[in-house]
């Protein structure tokens, strides 16, 4: 493998100076790297300058730039520009970088000119003030550079001496020096005595003015002054203010230094402004002084400046939750009056990738030619680009708003070995900390140094890397939220999870250097941190298993690739189990994070009780937790047993756990290890004994009896440091909970506040998921699931399954899962207990009894089929294959369901085994229900019952109780006092006769097969038609009889409807009460019905309610009458033949209904129409005597009351005298009053049929009648 070093320049070290900005050294000029986009910016800001020069105004530009962007560097390349610095203008004049500033630089040089440019770089972060600053490096220029020009009076002092000088020449020097030793001619006081002790000379007090402020010599001359003459006035060092200092230093400068125009480099100002965030003042006050720098109250600058002041962030970025609306404006307001004033020289973040490549990554060294060494890169950076999980995830971080480096392949390319997602972070990070001394280019170089011996071309330097260089030595934040945050992280990994990833990997702290898995360890944990601090940064959302093997791509060697993911997931959930700060997400490639607190929570814990840690709490803790894997739900049951219903093989199959220590035989008697009957027991110890061991539990069971179903799951033990763990969870789950006092955590933590509580509660939850989650997997490898490890059980060489059941092979439990295993292992329980076939699929459900019923049904259609098969309905079919098929109780095949011999198993085989007992002819039910369980199948009651269901219909069986014979219409009917045998059958010919006879007369479809299933049928349908019309039909014939006169019915006769009538009611009366039937399929094949058909009677008898109902409705007075009037009145004859020949007609022929009501209806309104007008009684006819009686009877019954005038009422009652209706005994009396104007018959007509109806109910009525016109 190549050495990374061999194919690029990588220093052994990095200095302190290395970085420092200082671009007139040739060193720095020879790596400074010129983009396309620097060359702009350089020449806006020589343009800028220009301007000031040729106007003489001042002007001003925010150099504005992220985090690496070269802001410092650029200003130091332009102030050498404007310098001339020839140096730089060497480098421009060949070959390199910097060369493509020659156009710009000679551009420059046409403007400047003989022009004197004084440039000044104010590294902010060290200024108390804006003056403070300025005029100190002005003074310190003038100083090193000029000293024989005089100082500027730039001090407030300096008027204090001026005006010290005029007193001197007032007072003469004897007088002046005089009051000066003595203090001002005061007495007492200690600078008084100091100064006659020292005492003042005209040398001492010269050299003492002349010496620079701030020394000792001028600060002892300005107290001796201010104490003599000007009390209280000025300290030696103060300044004058920004705009008086201005217009000195500009004044100074032009005249006595020959300067044409002055240029401040202000770095890092919003940086340092920054740092006073929460002194409004401070920010408002000295963020204002920008706008002096362009302008000034005092118009006698002499030179314009030219500022140009670095910008990271906007200084409202700085400001926290906090601030109040007010301060936030006033602070806005103040910004936006300099953002008007200032403009903007943008340098991009995507300068980075360019300057990186040029300056740290160029190909080439003594050892590889470039042209070698960029092929050795391509290729390795190619076999990056072909992991695409990798490749997406290390591009992410180019998302990242300050750290626009560019997402695609040649931004990658030019940053290798680094990535964007290491940049990104690495920006994220360093505006965070605000980091003045460690630019990109740095921490990259140092990050190469550190690397430099084990880096190889194939190698990507990780994310994790940065945590060391930015959090753990860097420096913290100013911002004090910030600040904590870094300052957390440092003492989180420090001060545990370092020790931790210690512990796990079982080395100590001088072990590290050459350990691989705890290299590993600590990226994935500082990588995690690194998301705890800036969350911000996409690469960084969302860490899973797959990005964080892609962020420390390299650091990882799976045994397979792609399997880096696991060995992650598995190194961080094991690293969880203690540290309760990192978090573990859910799924095969889960989420995990790192929650940062200043409160240790874990605390918390040391508040519990001792006697909640004790060994039952920790039993009853772990049956917990193994009961909620093996899916065993509900509280113990009776003697402590937990009932589990395992649905297997469409029954459902008990198995009764029990938990305890099997060698304990006071908690674990003998009968309690017994199984009862054929449901297994299963017996399952703790994974831990703090007075035994597993051989304890081995030795006691060689003492019990063979032969029962118990199955005991003895586990391997956990180790102590997994019983610490469930010690804690057990710790968890008490704070958690409820106590008699209520919220324990509460109670217990009272001390607390209630926001770290509140937390607290948050991180004990977050612990206790976890904990049962890695516990579960500790407990899997106790109960021999997975394969034990060492630092989770102690194996050992004993099985983990033994059982009392001689002959039952075992094996190791195997699935994913304890329920899995359980599941497995009730299932190999069943199959060993159970081995017969046919059996349905292990995994079938039992069948409802909807499902039974469906395919009883099916058999029976099947069976009463010529062809043995019958269609299957869509929605049906799936339910008779589940059943059916592997049954082998017959068979679908597609959407036909056949039952024969062949498809149905059970008939030859239940058939052999009841021979073998002597059973030829008849078949106990109770015998049969033995012989399904040999061998044992472990059907239910249901299901066997389906199967000699189905056997009797195939084999055409009748169920029989001694010797009654009983229809069995579901499966839950059958039970073991039934036999089974062949019925007595009908003669076929008896049988063909009766069939087509009964499907005529009772409409339903028969089967024409002649079976016992059939036979059963016919009797049941035949037997159940009759019964259910019987009743009507003799009713029928009643009625029919009762009123033969006026229909003009003969008994005797063999034709016509009560004859028909008649036949039927007899028929159905004896099927009704037969209950053989053999003898109901007879009495069907020979039944007389006179001379209809079967056709004919079946309406007789369906119908015969119809009719019934009918006949009730007549008006049997008015026929009657019209049977009387039809001796003389040819129209009331045609009535009454009309109706006698439709009732002479069976009811398929003629509806008697409907005649019934036509003849009512013409009767009433025959009558209707002989009513006389009133006034005129009707005319007797003439004739003989009996018609003429009729006659009048029948008008007597239409009308029943006379009708008369008010003035010949009396008259008219003599003349005519009708018949009386005959009228119904009534006890009731009717006291109602009607009144009603009638001007038509049809009206008449109505009161005429009202009157009827109260007449035959019994009432008396009186008439009377007024007309009205």
């Amino acid at each position: 493998m190549t050495w990374l070093r061999d194919l690029i320049t990588i220093p052994t070290s990095v200095g302190q100076s290395d970085f420092v900005v200082g671009a007139a050294q040739g060193a720095d000029l020879d790596s400074y790297v010129v983009t396309a986009q620097l060359r702009e910016s350089f020449s806006k800001a020589l343009q800028t300058v220009e301007h000031a020069v040729t106007t003489g105004r001042s002007q001003g530009q925010f150099l504005h730039g992220s985090f690496g962007s070269g802001k410092s560097h650029f200003m130091a390349v332009l102030r050498e520009i404007l310098s001339r610095n020839p140096v730089l203008r060497g480098y421009a004049a060949r070959p390199g970088s910097v060369s493509d500033l020659a156009e710009t630089v000679s551009g420059a040089d046409s403007w400047l000119g003989d022009r004197k440019v004084l440039t000044l770089t104010l590294h902010m972060l060290e200024a108390d003030s804006v003056e403070q600053k300025i005029l100190d490096e002005y003074l310190k220029y003038v100083t090193e550079n000029h000293p024989d020009v005089p100082i500027p009076s730039v001090h407030r002092a300096d008027h204090l001496i001026k005006d010290a000088a005029r007193l001197r020449e007032a007072f003469g020097d004897e007088q002046f020096f005089a009051r000066l030793g003595s203090g001002g001619g005061t007495s007492g006081t200690l600078t008084a005595l100091m100064n006659q002790a020292e005492g003042w000379t005209e040398a001492r007090y010269e050299a003492a003015i002349a010496s620079p402020p701030g020394s000792k010599a001028h600060g002892d001359v300005i107290r001796a002054l201010t104490t003599a003459f000007f009390a209280g006035a000025v300290r030696s060092y103060e300044y004058v203010d920004l705009d008086e200092g201005l217009q000195v230093i500009t004044r100074h400068a032009s005249e006595h230094l020959g300067v044409d125009v002055l240029v401040l480099f202000l770095d890092e100002f919003f940086l340092w402004l920054a740092t006073g965030i929460s002194d409004h003042l401070f920010v408002n006050t000295e963020g204002a002084k920008l706008n002096k720098l362009l302008e000034s109250s005092d118009a006698a600058r002499p030179i314009p400046i030219v500022s140009f002041v670095s910008r990271q962030r906007y200084l409202e970025e700085f400001l926290g939750p906090q601030v109040g609306g007010t301060e936030r404006e006033a602070l806005a307001h103040v910004m936006r009056s300099v953002q008007g004033r200032f403009g903007e020289i943008q340098l991009e973040d995507t300068n980075l990738p360019e300057i990186v490549e040029k300056r740290l990554l160029r190909p080439g060294t003594e050892v590889v030619a470039a042209d070698e060494a960029s092929r050795a890169i391509d290729v390795a950076f190619a076999s990056v680009r072909d992991r695409r999980d990798v490749w997406d995830v290390l591009l992410s971080g180019a998302q990242y708003g300050d750290a626009g480096v560019g997402s695609d392949r040649a931004t990658f390319r030019r940053l290798y070995p680094f990535s964007p997602a290491l940049v990104a972070t690495l920006v994220a990070l360093s505006q965070a900390a605000l980091q003045r001394e460690r630019t990109a280019i740095r921490v990259m170089t140092e990050l190469l140094v550190d690397n430099r011996d084990t880096l190889q071309v194939n190698d990507l330097i990780g994310v994790a890397a940065l945590f060391d260089k930015l959090v753990l030595h860097g420096e913290l934040p100013d911002r004090p939220v910030l600040k904590q945050q870094f300052r957390t992280a440092r003492d989180t990994y420090k001060q545990k999870l370092r020790p931790l990833l210690l512990a796990m990997n079982g080395i100590t702290e001088q072990q590290t250097a050459n350990h691989e898995q705890f290299a590993l360890d600590d990226k994935l944990v500082k990588t995690l941190l690194l998301d705890a601090l800036v969350p911000e940064v996409p690469a960084l959302h969302n860490l899973t298993a797959t990005r964080l093997h892609a962020l420390n791509f390299g650091s990882i060697t799976a045994p397979v690739p792609g399997y880096e993911g696991h060995i992650i997931v598995e190194r961080l959930t094991r690293l969880a189990n203690d540290a309760g700060e990192l978090v573990v997400g859910e799924g095969p490639d889960p989420v995990f994070s790192l929650k940062l607190s200043t409160v240790d929570y874990d605390r918390l814990l040391d508040l519990v009780p001792h006697n909640e840690t004790a060994t039952g709490v920790l039993q009853a803790l772990i049956r917990e937790i193994v009961c909620a894997e093996l899916g065993l739900a509900g509280s113990e049951g009776t003697f402590g047993e937990l009932p589990y219903a395992r649905e297997w093989r469409g029954r459902r199959h008990h198995v009764n756990v029990r938990f305890g220590r099997v060698r304990d035989r006071d908690t674990m008697p003998d009968a309690m290890l017994y199984a009862d009957g054929e449901a297994w027991r299963l017996i399952i110890d703790y994974p831990f004994d703090a007075h035994g061991d597993r051989r304890d539990d081995f030795a006691r069971i060689e003492t019990l009896q063979r032969g029962s179903r118990t199955l005991f799951w003895l586990p391997y033990f956990l180790t102590d440091e997994q019983m610490t763990r469930i010690a804690q969870l057990a710790k968890i789950n008490y704070l958690l909970g409820s106590g008699g006092y209520g919220d324990r955590l509460a109670a217990l933590a009272a001390d607390w506040s209630v926001s770290d509580r509140q937390q607290g509660k948050v991180y004990l939850q977050q612990r206790q998921q976890h904990l049962r989650s890695t516990l579960g997997e500790s407990l899997r490898q106790a109960y021999g699931l997975t394969k034990p490890r060492e630092s989770d059980v102690v194996a050992d060489d004993l099985p983990v399954l033994t059982t009392l059941m001689d002959g039952l092979p075992l094996a190791d439990p195997h699935g994913g899962t304890l329920k899995a295993a359980f599941d497995n292992l009730t299932g190999e329980l069943l199959n060993w207990s159970y081995p017969g076939t046919p059996h349905l699929p292990d995994d079938e459900k039992p069948p409802t009894k909807a499902d039974l019923a469906k395919v009883l049904r099916y058999a029976g259609l099947a069976s009463s089929d010529v062809t043995q098969g019958i269609a299957v309905a869509d929605g049906d079919r799936k339910t008779v294959a589940r059943i059916c098929n592997p049954l082998r109780l017959g068979e679908l095949v597609e959407h036909r369901y056949v039952l024969t011999k062949t498809t149905c198993w059970w008939s030859s085989h239940l058939r052999q085994e009841a021979a073998k007992l002597e059973y030829h002819e008849h078949f106990p039910v109770h015998v049969l229900r033995t012989l399904l369980e040999r061998p044992a199948r472990g059907f239910d009651r249901d299901l066997q019952n389906l199967i000699l269901a189905v056997f009797a219909l195939e084999q055409q069986l009748a169920w029989y109780q001694g010797e009654d014979k009983v229809e069995i219409q579901a499966v839950q009917q059958i039970n073991d006092q039934l036999i089974l045998k062949s019925p007595p059958m009908p003669d076929p010919q008896v049988w063909d006769r009766a069939v087509p006879r009964a499907k005529a007369l009772f409409g339903e479809p028969l089967s024409e097969v002649c079976i016992p299933a059939s036979l059963s049928e016919f009797g049941i349908v035949v037997r159940e038609k009759a019964s259910e019309f019987v009743a009507a039909a003799e009713e029928l014939v009643q009625e029919l009889t009762a009123h033969a006169g006026v229909l003009g019915l003969e008994s005797g006769t063999t034709l016509g409807r009560l004859s028909t009538a008649g036949h039927v009611a007899r028929l159905l009366r004896e099927l009704s009460s037969e209950t053989d039937d053999v003898v109901i399929v007879g009495m069907v094949a020979d039944a007389d019905l006179g001379a209809a058909t079967e056709i004919a009677a079946s309406k007789a008898f369906i119908q015969a309610e119809h009719v019934i109902t009918a006949l009730a409705s007549v008006r049997w007075q008015l026929l009657e009458s019209m049977v009387q009037r039809a001796e003389y009145d040819e129209r009331a004859k045609v009535i009454i033949e009309e109706l006698r020949i439709t009732a002479a007609h069976d009811q398929i022929s003629e509806d008697l209904a409907p005649a019934l009501k036509k003849a009512e209806n013409a009767a009433a309104n025959l009558l209707i129409e002989e009513t006389p007008a009133p006034g005129h009684p009707p005319t007797a006819p003439t004739g003989n005597s009996a018609a003429e009686s009729a006659d009048t009877a029948a008008a007597g019954a239409a009308v029943s009351v006379g009708a008369s005038t008010t003035a010949d009422t009396a008259a008219s009652a003599d003349a005519a005298k009708p018949v009386p209706l005959q009228r119904i005994p009534s006890s009731q009396t009717s006291s109602a009053t009607h009144t009603r104007d009638v001007s038509d018959l049809a009206g008449a007509q109505t009161v005429f049929a009202d009157l009827e109806r109260e007449i035959v109910a019994g009432h008396r009525v009186r008439i009377n009648w007024e007309v009205l016109e």
